[in-house]
């Protein structure tokens, strides 16, 4: 649970572990049926891990759909920040006609506060009085995650999808399923 929660704090790109759905998705009919011949794909978190993964994943899905996919860290050369400007001339040097943009955009955490009381408890003829004090009870943590196909040359955005995560312990299951929901939503929408 740790290593999930650490990963969905850092990660502005996926929307954490477990549940994904999509909750908005809007693609531009200017590049409706109009798949780009080669993405780059930019994982925007601070854990290089996590990016790498994400990146390789959707890079793979891509190439099934015979679009050769660029993972940034690849094509970038360096870890950690990546300045804009850096990321602009790695995008010209690997000739890529679509940029596929995923960040965190918020991460919600539920908690529910329990009042305080007395209480009187009872056994067998023996009676005492508790104080039970308020606690606070943090539930699982909501992800909203923002994904966003741009056309390179022209800066135009061709797709946009947001999608709801739903904190989980198996954030390998998680990450499959949440790239699933993103790849499907842009291929059902004609734009890969």
């Amino acid at each position: 649970m740790k290593r999930c929660g650490a990963a969905l704090a850092v990660l502005a790109l996926l929307a954490s572990c477990a549940t994904s759905r999509l909750v908005a998705q809007q693609a531009n009919p200017d590049y409706v049926g109009k798949s780009f011949k080669s993405v780059l794909v930019v994982a925007v978190t601070a854990d290089e891990l996590v990016r790498r993964t994400f990146e390789d994943r959707i890079v793979a899905l891509l190439g099934k759909r015979g679009v050769k996919g660029i993972p940034a860290y690849a094509a970038v050369g360096t870890r950690g920040r990546v300045q804009e400007a850096e990321l602009r001339q790695a995008l010209a040097r690997s000739g890529a006609e679509g940029v596929l943009v995923t960040r965190v955009a918020r991460v919600d955490r539920s908690s529910t506060t329990l009042a305080g009381a007395t209480v009187g408890i009872g056994f067998y003829g023996y009676w005492e009085t508790v104080n039970l004090s308020s606690q606070t009870i943090t539930g699982p943590s909501m992800t909203v995650s923002e994904t966003r196909l741009f056309d390179a040359k022209s800066g135009a955005l061709a797709w946009t999808g947001m999608v709801d995560t739903k904190e989980n312990d198996d954030f390998g299951a998680a990450l499959t399923q949440y790239i699933n929901v993103i790849f499907d939503a842009m291929v059902s929408d004609r734009v890969l």
